[in-house]
Order: structure tokens, then C-alpha cells, then sequence
């Protein structure tokens, strides 16, 4: 099963991909999609959407997992471009018909690290161990993160079918 893990950003989207066939998590691809703060909102969504697009298409995905909208009360507006960014992803898998689960970033941290509360460090670390991936400098936190949304999907759809 190939799962893509998305954290998403207006300036950054974060992408990993891994395959968990024979009960083992292979890293596949990572990467990040970066738009320019010049450029007007409807081109950088444009460009999330068409990167996110090529991605999907060079894979024969069978599952995204992107992580849940949080917004602080302190920060509307960053809740905002978020949102505008999740829903050019949301609208790219799918057309490309590919089943999107959502998770709280509460949820992931506890599925690959056993706290809801560990840092993205801690997240990094994990993720990297996880995946045998020894550079930390070539994964920046955006990656991290993105795969560490695909980990924990392949996590929460093993425990769901041992408990149906």
C-alpha cells in the first residue's frame, strides 16, 4: 500500500511518501512544494495543486493522509491560507481519485512516538529510525511531518482492521 503523508503550507507543503506492504514501512519519495510570497494567492495555489498533481501521478497511490486545520485564536488569518492550501490538496487527490484521511497532529505524534505532546524533533527522530533514513539534514521538518502522517495512517488502518 502506498500512502502519501501531506503537511500543509502556503509558503511549504511538505510530501512523503512509503509503502507498508509485508508489514514493513519503506520510504519511497519525500519532498516539499514552496511557492513565493510575490506571487499572488490564486498562482501559489495553482502551483500546490499542479505539483501535488505530478506527484500523485508518477505513483499509483492508494491513500493520502493530510493533517487536520488547527487554528490558534491568536492567528485567523494564518488559519485562513492554511485552509486555502488544504483545499487546493484536498482537491487535487480528489481528482485523482485518492481516498484522503485527515488527522489531528495530536493523533499522528501519538501514533509514531506514544505522546500526543512530542516535539517535532522527537517526530523527526522517530520518523527517521522508523524508515532506516540516516541524513537529518536532507529531511527538513516539513518532510518529517508529511511522513510522519503517512506512518501513522498505515498504523491507524492496521489497528482498524484488527479490531473490525
Amino acid at each position: 500500500m502506498l500512502i502519501l503523508g501531506i503537511d500543509p503550507g502556503l509558503n511549504t507543503t511538505g510530501y512523503g511518501i512509503i509503502d507498508n506492504s509485508q508489514n514493513k514501512l519503506k520510504f519511497i519519495e519525500a519532498g516539499f512544494i514552496k511557492t513565493s510570497v510575490n506571487d499572488s494567492i490564486e498562482n501559489r495555489l495553482l502551483r500546490i495543486h499542479k505539483e501535488l498533481t505530478g506527484i500523485i501521478k508518477r505513483h499509483r497511490l492508494d491513500a493520502a493522509a493530510l493533517e487536520k486545520l488547527y487554528a490558534h485564536y491568536k492567528h485567523p488569518v494564518t488559519a485562513c491560507l492554511l485552509g486555502h492550501a488544504r483545499g487546493a490538496i484536498c482537491l487535487a487527490c480528489v481528482q485523482n481519485n485518492i481516498p484522503l484521511f485527515e488527522y489531528a497532529a495530536t493523533r499522528t505524534k501519538k501514533a509514531i512516538s506514544g505522546r500526543g505532546s512530542a516535539s517535532k524533533l522527537q517526530i523527526q527522530q522517530m520518523v527517521l529510525n522508523l524508515l532506516n533514513l540516516k541524513e537529518k539534514k536532507d529531511m527538513p521538518l516539513d518532510i518529517t511531518d508529511a511522513l510522519s502522517l503517512a506512518i501513522a495512517h498505515s498504523y491507524i488502518m492496521k489497528i482498524n482492521k484488527i479490531f473490525k
